[in-house]
C-alpha cells in the first residue's frame, strides 16, 4: 500500500486504481473495505498521533482516493535521483572529484533491492526496473567520476567486478580498458576488449560498438589521452623562436616557408565544401567546436580568406570573454558591416536596424519610445544577410559563442532555418558547450536545421605538430622530441606555440607554472606607457578607439598610438578598425586584467565609465557594468542610475533578458538599504515590479519566479513612505494572485484598484474590472465576469494608444479581450467570443506588441479548447509554436505543444492520449496553478471519448479535488458530466447540468443527455 502511495507521492490517487494495483486487475469484492482497512493501518503507522477518526495530515482521505503528502526529500528514492543528476551535472562540469562524492552519497541511501516488498505487482514492477537501471548507472557513473580524476588505480578492482557483473555494459568495458592502460597494462586492457568481442559475436551475432571500438584504437595507438585543462585560444600567427637541442634533427635542413594552418587540411576542405554550396543558394551553418587554443579562430580566419579570395563577402562579430557585452553585441559588429556594404541596398536602412546603431537608442529618461518588437527586429536582420548575399554571397563569422549574450543567441535560433534559402554561410566558434544550458538548447535548436555541420576540433597529431615546429622554429624535429611533445601538449596548438615563443626547450626545458606565466612574461617587458594602454584595454573587455583611451589617459590620441607601439610588435594586440585597438587573442586580457591591483583595477572601471559619459562612446550598459565594478570608490549611485538606463534600454530594444539582469543587480543592490531607507525602498518596488511583468512574458504568468519577485514587492509595500503611489503594486500582485489561484486575494485587490482614484491614464481601473472579470471565470460567475470585463474593455478604448505602447514590459498584460472571449464561449455565444480574440488581434498590431499578438493566439486555442473545436484547436497550437519560439515565450510553446497534442488525441489518436496528459502537466512546471482543472478536464474529455473510461473518471476526479481546493469551479459541471458518464452515476448527471444552469455555461449543457436539457430547461 504505502509502495502504491509513494509511487504517486503529492499527488491524487483513486481508490479503484489502488484496489485494480494491490491485486493486479482481480480484486476480491470486499476488495473496497480491505483497502480501507490498509488505509487504517498505514495510518497508524505513519501519524501515531492522530486522533481517531481526525483529519490525516500524511495519508491525507479524499472523495474516492487518497493522498501520501510529505517533503520529496523524505523518500530515499527521491533524493537518490536528485544526487544522481547532481553529480551527472558535476562530471559534465569537469569537477570529478565532487561528481564521486555526489554518486557515492547517492549509493549510499540503497538498501537492498528496490520496492522489494511489492516489487511482483504489475503496477509497481516498471518503477522497480527503472530504479534498479539508475542504480547500475549511477555505480557506473561514480567509476568514471573515479577514472576522470586521474584515480585510475583506485577504481579498477571495483571497475573489473562491476564489468564481470554486467559484460555487457560497453561503457564500462571501454573505462576498464583506459583504466589498465593508464596503469601500464596495455596487453590486459586489449584482453579485456577481445572478451567483450567475444561475447558480443558468440552470444548475439554483433559488433563491438563505437566506444569500445574508439577505447581499442586509442589503446593500439599508444593514444589514450588523459584529462587537460581548458585554455584560451591561440594567437593568429606562430613567431619564429630559437630551436632546442632536442627539436634538431641530424643536419636541421632548412624548411620551406611556414604553412598558413598547420594540420586542418582535412577540416578547412569541409568548411571550404560547405562555403561553395551555400554561395550556392544553399545556405547553411556550421559550428566549429573545440577547447580554448585548438585553433577555432584560426580555422576561420583561413576560410575566410578562401572567401576573400573568390569574392565571397566576409564580417566578423567577436564576442569578448570579460565583463558584461550590451545586448545583441556579436551582432551589432556584424550588422554594422553588413549595413555598410553597398549590396544592403533598401534593406540597410530598416527602420528596426536602429537598434544596432552605436550609442543609446534613446536619451537617458526618454521614456516615449515606441517599443521595438522582437520579430521586426529579427526580419530585418534576415532581410539583411538576404540582400548582401543575394550578389556574390556571405560568409558571416560568429567567434567566441560561448561567450555571447542571450539576446544574441536567440537572434541566432531564428536566422538559422531561414538560412537555407539564401547564399550566406554562417560559421560560430565555441568552446565546449556542456556547463551552459543557455548554449545547449541554442545548439540543439540549430541542430535540427537541414544543412547543419558541426565540426569538432581536438589536437594535432604528430605530423601537423611537426609542420606547426618547423614553421616557427625553421628546423626540421626530430621525430622523438615531436612524440614527446605531442603528449606533453596533447598536441594544442596555443601550448605548443607558447612553449615555441618562451625561447626554453619545449621537451627539456622546464614548462612555465602555467600559460599565463608565458604570457605575463611578455606584458611585463612592454614599457610603462605602453602596458599602461593595456590595463585600459583589459578593463574595457573588448576592442577600444584611441579617442576613448585618450580620453582615459588623459593624453593626445596620437600620443596613446604611439605608445601601443610596442604592444603592436609583441603581437598583443591588434587593429580592430580604424583608430580602434583590441587584444590580440582574449588570454592576454584575461592576464593582464588579473596582474591588475584591485584598487587600481576598480580606479580604471571608474576613469573609462566617466569617459563613456563624456564622450557618448559607451553604451548604457557598459556605463553600468564599469560603475558596477567601482562602487567601492564612490561610484553606487551611478552603478545604480545607469543600471536602470541600461534596464530601460534593453525593454525598448525588446532583448528582454539583458533587461532582468540588470533590473536583478539593482535589486540585490537596494535591497541592502531598503530596510532603513524609504528612498531606496520605492526604488526597488519600482525594478521589482519591472522584472515582474518582465518574467511573465519571458519565464510565464504565475511562475515561482514572478511569485518570489512579487513576495519581496508585497515586503516593500511597508517599507517605502506614503507618498508612494501604490496602485501599480495592488495591480502586479492581483494579477499573479489570480494566476496562482488566490482568487480572494486577487477579488480583493481589484476591488481596491476599483474604487482608488485613477491617475488620468484610464489603466487602473480598466485593471481593477479586469481583475474581477478574471476571478469571475475561474470561479465560474460568468455573469459577473462578462459584466465585469465589458467595463475594462470600454475602459480600455479610452486610453491613449501609445501609452499603451509604452507599458509593454513594465506592467502586467490587460488580457480584457481574451477572458471575454473565454466567458462568451462558455456561456454558448461564440460568435461574439472570436470577435473578441480579432479586436485582441488588431489592438497588438497597432501598439505593436508581440506578447499581445502570440497572447491572443494561445487565448483563441484555449477557447476552442472549451468548444472542443478540434480544427480550431489545431490552427491555434501551430500559431502559438511560432510565434511563441519567434519572440522567445517558452510558456507559449509549451502551450501550443499541449493544444497540439491535445486536438491529435481527441481528434481519434488514441496514441496520443498519454503524450497530451503529459504535455499539460508540463504547463504548469514553472509554478502556474490557475487553468489546471481546465487542461485536466479536456484531457479526461479525450480518455471518455476514446472510450477509456476508468482513466477519464480517475482524471475527473482529480481535477475536482483541484477545484474543491483552489475554488476554480469553472469546469465543475463540465468534470461531473465526465465523471458521470464514465462511471454510469445518473445523479452525478443531474448534479452537473444543475450547476451548468446556475453557472449559465449554456456551452456545457449542451453536452449532457437530452432528458437532462429537457428537465432543466422546465
Amino acid at each position: 500500500m504505502l509502495v502504491l502511495l509513494l509511487l504517486r507521492l503529492n499527488r491524487f490517487v483513486a481508490a479503484d486504481w489502488l484496489v485494480d494495483a494491490l491485486w493486479d486487475g482481480r480484486p476480491p469484492v470486499s476488495g473496497q473495505m480491505t483497502l480501507r482497512t490498509y488505509v487504517a493501518g498505514l495510518r497508524r503507522a505513519l501519524e501515531p498521533e492522530r486522533a481517531p477518526r481526525g483529519q490525516g495530515v500524511v495519508v491525507v482521505g479524499h472523495t474516492r482516493g487518497y493522498e501520501l503528502r510529505v517533503a520529496p526529500d523524505a523518500v530515499d528514492a527521491v533524493r537518490f535521483e536528485r544526487l544522481v543528476d547532481r553529480a551527472a551535472a558535476l562530471l559534465a562540469a569537469g569537477d570529478a572529484a565532487a561528481s564521486e562524492q555526489c554518486y557515492r552519497a547517492g549509493l549510499a541511501l540503497w538498501r537492498g533491492e528496490p520496492l522489494a516488498a511489492a516489487a511482483d505487482l504489475d503496477a509497481v514492477r516498471p518503477e522497480a526496473a527503472r530504479l534498479a537501471e539508475l542504480r547500475l548507472d549511477a555505480e557506473e557513473g561514480c567509476l568514471a567520476a573515479g577514472l576522470a580524476g586521474n584515480r585510475h588505480e583506485a577504481v579498477l578492482p571495483a571497475l573489473r567486478r562491476f564489468v564481470g557483473a554486467h559484460p555487457l555494459r560497453e561503457a564500462a568495458r571501454a573505462r576498464l580498458m583506459l583504466a589498465l592502460y593508464r596503469s601500464g597494462r596495455q596487453t590486459d586492457a586489449l584482453a579485456v576488449y577481445e572478451e567483450g568481442r567475444r561475447l558480443l559475436a558468440h552470444e548475439y551475432g554483433l559488433d563491438p560498438g563505437e566506444q569500445l571500438r574508439e577505447a581499442h584504437r586509442l589503446v593500439l595507438g599508444h593514444a589514450v589521452p588523459v584529462p587537460a585543462a581548458v585554455v584560451p585560444d591561440p594567437p593568429t600567427v606562430v613567431p619564429a623562436v630559437a630551436t632546442g637541442p632536442a627539436l634538431a634533427g641530424g643536419g636541421a635542413a632548412p624548411v620551406e616557408a611556414p604553412q598558413a594552418l598547420a594540420g586542418r587540411d582535412p577540416e578547412l576542405a569541409r568548411l571550404g565544401e560547405a562555403l561553395a554550396a551555400a554561395t550556392g543558394g544553399d545556405g547553411r551553418l556550421v559550428a566549429v567546436v573545440g577547447e580554448a587554443g585548438i585553433g577555432k579562430t584560426s580555422l576561420a580566419a583561413a576560410l575566410s580568406a578562401q572567401a576573400a579570395t573568390s569574392g565571397t563577402p566576409v564580417v566578423w562579430g567577436r564576442c569578448p570573454d570579460l565583463g558584461q557585452t550590451p545586448p545583441f553585441w556579436l551582432w551589432t559588429q556584424v550588422i554594422r558591416s553588413l549595413r555598410a556594404m553597398p549590396q544592403a541596398g533598401d534593406a540597410a536602412s530598416a527602420l528596426p536596424l536602429d537598434g544596432f546603431a552605436a550609442g543609446p537608442l534613446a536619451a537617458p529618461g526618454d521614456a516615449d519610445v515606441d517599443p521595438m518588437a522582437r520579430f521586426r527586429v529579427y526580419e530585418a536582420v534576415a532581410d539583411l544577410i538576404r540582400a548582401v548575399a543575394g550578389q556574390r554571397g556571405l560568409l558571416v563569422v560568429l567567434d567566441d559563442l560561448h561567450a555571447a549574450d542571450p539576446d544574441s543567441l536567440l537572434l541566432l535560433r531564428f536566422l538559422s532555418p531561414l538560412l537555407a534559402g539564401t547564399r550566406a554561410l554562417v560559421v560560430v566558434t565555441m568552446r565546449p558547450y556542456d556547463r551552459s544550458a543557455e548554449l545547449l538548447s541554442t545548439v540543439a535548436e540549430l541542430a535540427r536545421g537541414r544543412k547543419f555541420m558541426r565540426l569538432q576540433l581536438t589536437g594535432l597529431d604528430a605530423s601537423s605538430v611537426a609542420s606547426l615546429v618547423a614553421s616557427g622554429t625553421g628546423v626540421r624535429p626530430r621525430n622523438e622530441a615531436v612524440a614527446s611533445l605531442v603528449t606533453r601538449t596533447g598536441g594544442n596548438p596555443f601550448f605548443i606555440t607558447e612553449l615555441l615563443r618562451s625561447g626554453a626547450d619545449p621537451v627539456t626545458g622546464e614548462l612555465p607554472p602555467t600559460v599565463r606565466d608565458a604570457v605575463r612574461l611578455r606584458l611585463v617587458e612592454l614599457p610603462h606607457p605602453a602596458r599602461e594602454c593595456l590595463d585600459l584595454l583589459s578593463v574595457a573587455g573588448h576592442d577600444l578607439e584611441l579617442l576613448v583611451m585618450a580620453a582615459v589617459l588623459g593624453a593626445p590620441a596620437g600620443e596613446v598610438g604611439e605608445r601601443l607601439v610596442p604592444a603592436y610588435a609583441a603581437s598583443l594586440v591588434a587593429e580592430a578598425g580604424p583608430g580602434q585597438t583590441r587584444f590580440r587573442h582574449p588570454l592576454f586580457a584575461e592576464v593582464a586584467y588579473a596582474e591588475l591591483p584591485p584598487p587600481r583595477r576598480a580606479a580604471l572601471h571608474a576613469r573609462l565609465a566617466a569617459a563613456g559619459e563624456r564622450t557618448g562612446g559607451l553604451t548604457p550598459a557598459e556605463l553600468a557594468y564599469h560603475y558596477g565594478q567601482a562602487t567601492g570608490l564612490g561610484h553606487r549611485e551611478n552603478h545604480l542610475r545607469w543600471s536602470l538606463v541600461a534596464a530601460d534600454d534593453a525593454t525598448r530594444r525588446v532583448a528582454y533578458e539583458n533587461a532582468l539582469g540588470h533590473l536583478g543587480r539593482v535589486a540585490r543592490r537596494l535591497a541592502l538599504n531598503s530596510a532603513i531607507s524609504p528612498d531606496a525602498a520605492r526604488t526597488e518596488l519600482a525594478v521589482q515590479l519591472h522584472r515582474a511583468s518582465l518574467l511573465q512574458m519571458t519565464v510565464g504568468v504565475g511562475s515561482d519566479a514572478v511569485d518570489e519577485v512579487c513576495s519581496r514587492a508585497r515586503q516593500l509595500l511597508g517599507m517605502v513612505g506614503p507618498e508612494v503611489d501604490l496602485r501599480p503594486a495592488l495591480w502586479a500582485l492581483g494579477e499573479l494572485a489570480a494566476n496562482r489561484a488566490d482568487f480572494a486575494v486577487c477579488g480583493d485587490l481589484a476591488r481596491r484598484l476599483v474604487t482608488a482614484e485613477d491617475d488620468g491614464t484610464g489603466l487602473i481601473s480598466a485593471a481593477g474590472e479586469y481583475l474581477l472579470g478574471v476571478v469571475g471565470y475561474f470561479t465560474g460567475h460568468l455573469l459577473d465576469a462578462e459584466r465585469h470585463l465589458t467595463a475594462a474593455v470600454d475602459r480600455l478604448r479610452e486610453v491613449d494608444l501609445r501609452l499603451l505602447g509604452r507599458q509593454v514590459g513594465r506592467r502586467p498584460v490587460l488580457a480584457v479581450h481574451n477572458f471575454r472571449a473565454l466567458v462568451r464561449s462558455l456561456r454558448g455565444v461564440g460568435a461574439p467570443a472570436r470577435e473578441d480574440i480579432l479586436a485582441a488581434e488588431v489592438l497588438a498590431d497597432q501598439i505593436d506588441d508581440p506578447y499581445g499578438r502570440a497572447n491572443a493566439a494561445l487565448f483563441d486555442g484555449w477557447r476552442a479548447l472549451q468548444e472542443r473545436d478540434v480544427i480550431a484547436v489545431r490552427l491555434a497550437a501551430q500559431r502559438c509554436r511560432e510565434l511563441g519560439a519567434a519572440n522567445g515565450l517558452p510558456h507559449v510553446v509549451t502551450t501550443g505543444e499541449f493544444l497540439a497534442q491535445w486536438a491529435a488525441a481527441y481528434g481519434g489518436d488514441r496514441g496520443r492520449l498519454a503524450a497530451a496528459r503529459a504535455a499539460g502537466e508540463a504547463i504548469y512546471h514553472p509554478g502556474l496553478r490557475s487553468t489546471r482543472t481546465i487542461t485536466l478536464c479536456a484531457v479526461a474529455d479525450a480518455y471518455l471519448v476514446a472510450g477509456e473510461r476508468a482513466t477519464a473518471a480517475e482524471l475527473a476526479e482529480q481535477a475536482l479535488s483541484v477545484a474543491e481546493q483552489l475554488g476554480e469551479r469553472v469546469c465543475e459541471a463540465d468534470l461531473r458530466r465526465i465523471r458521470g458518464v464514465a462511471r454510469h452515476d445518473a445523479g452525478e448527471l443531474r448534479a452537473g447540468a444543475r450547476l451548468a444552469v446556475e453557472q449559465d455555461a449554456r456551452l456545457l449543457l449542451t453536452r449532457f443527455p437530452d432528458d437532462m436539457l429537457r428537465a432543466h430547461s422546465r
